[in-house]
C-alpha cells in the first residue's frame, strides 16, 4: 500500500510540478524574445536616425555593428537608393514584406530553442506619412535561443530535484502514517485467524467493497472481530440465562423438599442447621433471580425515550417500602426539592433502580437507620438520591459496589451482589450517571441522575397530578 501511495502522489505531485514548469517555461521564452525585440527595435531607430542626419557616418556605423552582433542590417533611402545592405538577402519574401510595411508593427514569433527561422524588424526613416525609407534588421537569434535552453536546462534541474525531495518526504511520511496501520492489520490478521469460520467472512457491504486492498482487508478482519464480540457476549448473556433457568428447577424442587421436612424436625437438634440450609437455598435462588436480571438488562437495545415523574415514582415507593423499614425499626421520607421532576427515564426502570437501594439500605444499614429520598433538578439533570445514616461502607469498598458479586465486609449473609451493578447498567442505558458515596458523617448515598425531559413528555396522569 506504500508503494502505491507513494507512487499515486509523486504521479500527481509530477503533473503539477510539469505544468508549473512550463508556465514559467513559457514566461521564460516570452521575456527573452520581447527583451531581444525591444533592443533591436531601439538599434533600428538609431539607424534611422542616423540616416536622416548623418548619412556619411552610417556605413562605419552600420559595419562595426554587423561585425559585433552578426545582425543583418539593410537601409534603404526614401529615393530608393541602397544606402548600407550588409547579411541581408533581399530576394527573401519575409524581408520584402517587412520593408514595405516598415509602418505597421507585426509582433515577430516567439522564440524556443528549436526556432529556425530568423527574426526581422522594420523601421521607417522619417514620420509616416512622409517616411520613404526604411531600416531592416535581421537578427541572430542564436544567444538567445541558447539562453532560453539554459534556462529551461536549470528549470528541469529544478523540478527534478524538488521531485526528489517530495519522492523522499513521501516515503518518510507515508512510512509513519502507515506504520499503525500495518501493525493494527497484522494484529486484527492473528486476531481473526483465532475466529470460527462463519466469523471471519462477514458479508460486505457496499462501502467495503472499494479502496486500497489493504485497507478493506482491515476493514472486513474489523468487521469480522466486531461480530464475533457480539455473538460471544449474546452467547455468554444466553449461556446465563440457560445456566440459571436449569439450576432453578432443582432448587425449587429441593425448597418444597425442605419444606416438607421442616415439621418433623421442628423440635430437633437439626432445626439450626435446616434453617441454614434453607437460607443458603434462598440465597441461591437470589442469586439466579439475580443473574437472569442482568442478562435481561443488558440484552436490551435502546428504546424510545420516555419520561416519568421522578417525584410521583419516589412518593410510590416510600408508601410500598414504609413497612418493610418500619419492621426493621428504620424510618423511611420523602423529600422532594420540587413538585414535578420528569426524567428521561420510564417509571418501571427508576422503580427498579429505587427498590435495588432501599432494598440495600433496609437491609444494611441498620436499627434505628433514618433513610431519606431526595429528587430535584441540577442543571439540566433530574437527580434521585436515597441517603442513610447506617453502619455504611469502607472507603476502600465503595468503588467495588458496582462489580458483580461483590459483597461488603458488612453485609452478613444476605444479598447476591448483583444489585448495585444491574441498577448502574439500566442508568447508563437511559443517558444517566450512577454514583456510590460514603454519607457524612456516616452512612451511605446512591444517586442516580437522568437528562431532563419536557412535562408533555409525562403520561397524561402525571400530567394533571403535576398542575
Amino acid at each position: 500500500m506504500r508503494v502505491r501511495l507513494v507512487s499515486t502522489f509523486t504521479l500527481l505531485a509530477t503533473i503539477c510540478m510539469t505544468c508549473f514548469a512550463i508556465g514559467i517555461g513559457y514566461q521564460v521564452a516570452a521575456t527573452r524574445t520581447q527583451g531581444l525585440l525591444i533592443d533591436r527595435i531601439q538599434d533600428a531607430n538609431r539607424f534611422a536616425a542616423m540616416a536622416s542626419s548623418n548619412p556619411a557616418g552610417l556605413d562605419d556605423a552600420a559595419q562595426t555593428y554587423y561585425e559585433q552582433t552578426g545582425n543583418g542590417i539593410l537601409v534603404i533611402a526614401n529615393s530608393g537608393r541602397l544606402m548600407v545592405d550588409l547579411g541581408v538577402d533581399r530576394g527573401n519574401a519575409r524581408v520584402a514584406a517587412v520593408s514595405r510595411n516598415a509602418h505597421q508593427f507585426v509582433p515577430p514569433d516567439m522564440l524556443y530553442p528549436w526556432s529556425t527561422h530568423p527574426m526581422i524588424v522594420a523601421q521607417p526613416i522619417g514620420t509616416w506619412p512622409q517616411a520613404g525609407g526604411v531600416v531592416v534588421i535581421v537578427i541572430s537569434t542564436a544567444a538567445t535561443r541558447g539562453g532560453i535552453a539554459d534556462s529551461w536546462i536549470q528549470l528541469g534541474c529544478a523540478t527534478a530535484t524538488a521531485l526528489l525531495v517530495f519522492c523522499g518526504a513521501a516515503l518518510a511520511v507515508s512510512g509513519w502514517i502507515l506504520r499503525p496501520v500495518s501493525e493494527l492489520l497484522r494484529d486484527v490478521d492473528a486476531l481473526t485467524s483465532t475466529l470460527p469460520v462463519a466469523a471471519v467472512e462477514p458479508r460486505r457491504s457496499g462501502s467495503l467493497r472499494h479502496g486500497p486492498p489493504e485497507i478493506v482487508e482491515l476493514a472486513t478482519g474489523v468487521q469480522a472481530v466486531t461480530r464475533a464480540v457480539a455473538d460471544l457476549a449474546a452467547a455468554e448473556r444466553q449461556h446465563v440465562v440457560d445456566t440459571a433457568h436449569s439450576l432453578r428447577n432443582p432448587l425449587a424442587a429441593l425448597a418444597l423438599r425442605l419444606q416438607a421436612l421442616q415439621p418433623m424436625i421442628a423440635h430437633d437438634h437439626a432445626a439450626a442447621t435446616f434453617v441454614g440450609v434453607v437460607s443458603e437455598v434462598d440465597r441461591l435462588t437470589e442469586l439466579l433471580d439475580g443473574l437472569l436480571s442482568a442478562a435481561v438488562v443488558e440484552s436490551e437495545v435502546a428504546r424510545p425515550v420516555a419520561a416519568c415523574d421522578a417525584v410521583t415514582v419516589a412518593r410510590e415507593r416510600v408508601e410500598s417500602w414504609h413497612a418493610a423499614f418500619a419492621q426493621a425499626d428504620m424510618t423511611l421520607t420523602l423529600e422532594a426539592l420540587t413538585d414535578v421532576a420528569a426524567a428521561a427515564v420510564p417509571a418501571g426502570v427508576l422503580t427498579q433502580i429505587l427498590d435495588v437501594a432501599l432494598s440495600n439500605s433496609a437491609r444494611y444499614a441498620g436499627r434505628d437507620a433514618q433513610t431519606t429520598i431526595t429528587v430535584g433538578h441540577e442543571c439540566e439533570s433530574v437527580v434521585v438520591s436515597v441517603r442513610d445514616d447506617g453502619v455504611g461502607v469502607p472507603p476502600d469498598e465503595l468503588d467495588q459496589l458496582t462489580t458483580r458479586f461483590f459483597r461488603g465486609t458488612q453485609s452478613g449473609t444476605g444479598g447476591s451482589g448483583l444489585g448495585l451493578p444491574i441498577a448502574a447498567t439500566m442508568v447508563a442505558q437511559y443517558a444517566g450517571l450512577f454514583f456510590i458515596e460514603a454519607a457524612d458523617p456516616r452512612g451511605l448515598v446512591v444517586t442516580a441522575g437522568f437528562p431532563s425531559a419536557d412535562r408533555a413528555m409525562l403520561p397524561v396522569g402525571e400530567q394533571l397530578k403535576s398542575r
